[in-house]
């Protein structure tokens, strides 16, 4: 029996819900209420008609920088014009930080606010317990090394299995898997079983301490000047209490402690609920 199609705001989802938006399944991975945003990733890597992967390179002239790359002039041309003519709303994308360290720390290639993306080793990281399982190899934007030293061409990509390893930036057999920010109060569909209402009033309270720390390096800065000086802190750091609610930080310690023992971010949220309201 097929499911019954719903739909419903992206902002009242919980973590892990999948949807669709301009023909493209989504999964949620966060929220940030302070600028009534979501964090969304395809679900699987960009498909042909015949579900065929859609390989492409990381740039056609064999450079590592995301920001300058042939794979970010697609998804923020073709991509979003496909999106559109499926039925999205070009306003509802909100722009995207990413934090272009590469995997040996150099911060050559700073940050890049882009409309779609592909997530960095670091959010790969952040977002892996609930990221569901990729059907091919695919991109992410984080460089193995920089030009400055000697290494202009080589990418960090995901494999099948969900390990990371570097490759030619024109290697042509890749895929791409879009990331993105979207309005919360925007309209999408979701089957029956594969979406969940979040639980609002925890949600809330726990996202006061966790959101400081992800807003700069995923949502982006309020500024310039504080993305350079703070690119992309890890959520731990969010236990500064950004605005001093002894309530918020209690939950986010029991929220960050089922995380540490391998609980998801729905999970977890579920399982402090009825302690928290």
């Amino acid at each position: 029996m097929e499911k019954a199609l719903k739909t419903g705001e992206i902002g009242k989802l919980a973590a892990e819900s999948r949807f669709t938006y301009g023909g493209i399944e989504w999964v949620v991975l966060a929220h940030n209420p302070q600028k009534k945003a979501v964090l969304v990733l395809a679900a699987d890597v960009l498909k042909t008609e015949s579900g065929e992967t859609r390989y492409m390179p990381f740039d056609e002239e064999n450079k590592n920088d995301f920001a300058a790359s042939s794979v970010r002039a697609f998804l923020n041309r073709d991509f979003m014009e496909e999106l559109a003519a499926a039925g999205a709303d070009k306003e509802a994308f909100l722009p995207l930080a990413l934090d272009l360290t590469s995997d040996d720390g150099l911060k050559d290639y700073g940050i890049d606010r882009v409309t779609i993306g592909i997530y960095t080793d670091q959010i790969y990281r952040e977002f892996r317990n609930i990221i569901p399982p990729a059907s091919d190899w695919h991109w992410t934007a984080t460089p193995f090394s920089t030009a400055r030293n000697g290494y202009e061409h080589l990418v960090r990509y995901v494999s099948s299995s969900g390990a990371l390893n570097d490759y030619s930036a024109y290697g042509g057999s890749w895929g791409v898997r879009p990331l993105c920010v979207l309005k919360s109060d925007i309209l999408v569909s979701f089957k029956e079983g594969e979406a969940r209402t979040r639980a609002t009033a925890i949600s809330v309270e726990i996202t006061k301490a966790v959101v400081e720390g992800l807003k700069r390096g995923i949502f982006g800065a309020d500024n310039e000047e504080q993305e350079e000086a703070a690119p992309a802190e890890e959520p731990q750091a969010a236990t500064d209490q950004p605005d001093g609610d002894g309530e918020a930080s209690a939950l986010y310690a029991r929220f960050a402690a089922l995380k540490r023992a391998g609980f998801t971010e729905a999970q977890a949220l579920e399982l402090i609920s009825g302690k928290g309201k």
